[in-house]
């Protein structure tokens, strides 16, 4: 470990949470180090430190876990319910509930296909960052005929869908009339439904097919891997870690 850390990105690193979710513990006061209730921007030295989040200690050696899963359609991608019939993808039984794994971005209750789940906060943490224009590859089926400009216009990108920003180009290319695959370099809340639903386009079925360097071949909805030592060091090195 560097000779020093802020306590933010440690937890990152070992914690197997995001850099924000690892402010919010510091806030929430939940983050002891050596015996003293951590503070935003706090850093931690070489010695092995004493972190603890809550009860548990947080070492710099702990094993890390990478899984890739079919998400099938009626589940979220959240480790919280926000009502009582919510099904998590994290209680998917291909995971068998060993680890605390947390969802490697999001894809909506409708929408299926693969997402990663991983306890790599420091790993999730840049794939999570749009800046470093990570791919997500689609399969989007639509209840009408896509024209060709609607195509051209959403690739260009530019559309204003409601967010602080419009969005990134993007590669979009035609499979048959009414499908079409989609990549994108950026992730806002449920980002493909509202730029076609702008050219009154519904989409019938979305499913990532691509996140990254990993794909979703050999799994059916439900079912879920490990991902190899070859596919997380890819994975790390594409991030530049």
């Amino acid at each position: 470990m560097q000779s020093e850390m802020r306590i933010n990105k440690y937890l990152a690193r070992y914690a197997g949470v995001s850099r924000r979710e690892a402010d919010r513990l510091i806030k929430a006061g939940e983050v002891t180090v050596d015996g003293v209730t951590a503070t935003l921007g706090m850093t931690v030295d070489s010695r092995l430190p004493e972190v603890y989040v809550r009860d548990k200690r947080i070492l710099p050696y702990q094993t890390r876990h990478y899984y890739a899963v079919y998400k099938p359609v009626g589940y979220i991608s959240s480790t919280v319910k926000q009502g009582e019939s919510d099904r998590l993808v994290t209680e998917l039984s291909c995971l068998d509930g060993r680890f605390r794994l947390f969802p490697m971005g999001r894809l909506d209750k409708d929408s299926e296909g693969l997402i990663l789940l991983t306890d790599d906060g420091e790993l999730m943490d840049n794939v999570l960052r749009s800046r470093n224009g990570h791919e997500k590859e689609y399969e989007v089926e639509l209840t009408g005929v896509v024209p060709d400009d609607v195509i051209g216009d959403i690739a260009a990108g530019g559309i204003d869908i409601g967010e602080r920003r419009p969005t990134k180009p993007c590669v979009v290319e035609r499979i048959t009339e009414h499908r079409l695959k989609v990549v994108l370099t950026e992730g806002m809340n449920r980002q493909i439904r509202r730029v076609f639903d702008r050219y009154g386009l519904e989409v019938k079925r979305l499913c990532r097919v691509r996140f990254m360097n990993i794909t979703l071949d050999g799994l059916n909805p439900g079912e879920g891997r490990e991902l190899t030592s070859k596919e997380i060091s890819d994975m790390r090195r594409m991030c530049g870690l």
